[in-house]
């Protein structure tokens, strides 16, 4: 007679548990996912603990005064994420049968769009649902961008769709256009207030733009090799909100997107066009899954609507 095989005494892991472990990473600590997850501390780590015992693993370890994820700890959060997805999938199918009285939509973005773009589609979005928890977030550039998209920390993020990835979608929002910023003072703006932009505000003044990488950097030396010209100085920031501004104290020109060069005034700059435009193509990236959940629908639907405004 064969012998039945012997049971696993440790219980099943649990979606709760896994829930802990991944906020634990997502937030940086066992009091922050504590936080959000609206549990005491104490109840946060007997979770991690009998996740741990019913693995047979570790899952972190200490360094430090720090916790680290081991490496099954790492593939157990990707593992984790993919099953929370489904199970949000469920949840978020209920949520729309309560026309998103419940349910949560995260977005990212580069800050300069974070700013602009996604505060209108954002607004329209909560005052339609605000039962739904919003998360924004931004990311410093497109590879950590796409990184969050695919991991999932974020369902939906805005950036540049000149190059959408294979595995993902984009749906394109109205291209944005640029325009440069100069301090108002001088005898030449009284004289033409409504002049363009030449080589010489260029190649005499200092620009103050991002890092070198940056698609904001990039379609300013655009402008340059347009006029044939190269920039007296260059003064960099990672503060994209801070361009317009520190382009006036600085007596410099810089090159961002027009509703941006539109607050020149309001610091002692002025907004000057470009003699041929400059446009960057930008969009809401997003998964391809066919479980997309409710909210994210409908926040693609009204970029959507956006689009054709």
């Amino acid at each position: 007679m064969r012998p039945s095989p012997s049971r696993d005494p440790r219980p099943a892991p649990n979606l709760a548990q896994v829930e802990a472990l991944i906020a634990i990473v997502d937030y940086g600590s066992f009091t922050a996912a504590a936080e959000v997850l609206r549990i005491s501390q104490p109840s946060l780590s007997r979770r991690v603990r009998a996740l741990e015992e019913a693995l047979g693993t570790r899952l972190f370890l200490p360094v430090g005064r720090r916790r680290e994820l081991t490496d099954t700890g790492r593939r157990i959060v990707a593992a984790g994420r993919r099953a929370l997805g489904e199970m949000s999938s469920i949840e978020a199918m209920v949520a729309s049968a309560r026309e998103l009285a419940t349910g949560s939509l995260r977005v990212t973005g580069l800050p300069s769009l974070v700013s602009t773009v996604l505060t209108d589609l954002v607004g329209v979005f909560h005052r339609e649902h605000p039962g739904v928890r919003i998360e924004i977030s931004t990311v410093q550039d497109r590879d950590e961008l796409l990184e969050a998209i695919r991991v999932g920390r974020a369902d939906a993020a805005a950036g540049v769709i000149d190059r959408v990835p294979d595995d993902l979608a984009a749906m394109p929002l109205p291209s944005q256009e640029f325009a440069a910023v100069l301090p108002s003072a001088g005898p030449d703006s009284a004289r033409h207030p409504d002049r363009s932009l030449t080589a010489r505000d260029l190649s005499e003044r200092t620009l103050v733009t991002l890092p070198p990488g940056a698609s904001i950097r990039q379609l300013a030396e655009s402008v340059y090799r347009s006029f044939a010209v190269e920039p007296a100085r260059i003064l960099t920031t990672t503060q994209r909100d801070s361009l317009v501004q520190l382009s006036v104290a600085v007596g410099g020109v810089t090159v961002v997107p027009d509703v941006l060069a539109r607050t020149a005034p309001a610091v002692g700059g002025r907004r000057l066009p470009l003699h041929t435009p400059v446009q960057r193509a930008i969009g809401i990236l997003h998964r391809q899954d066919r479980f997309q959940s409710p909210a994210l629908r409908r926040f693609l639907d009204l970029a959507r609507s956006h689009e054709g405004a």
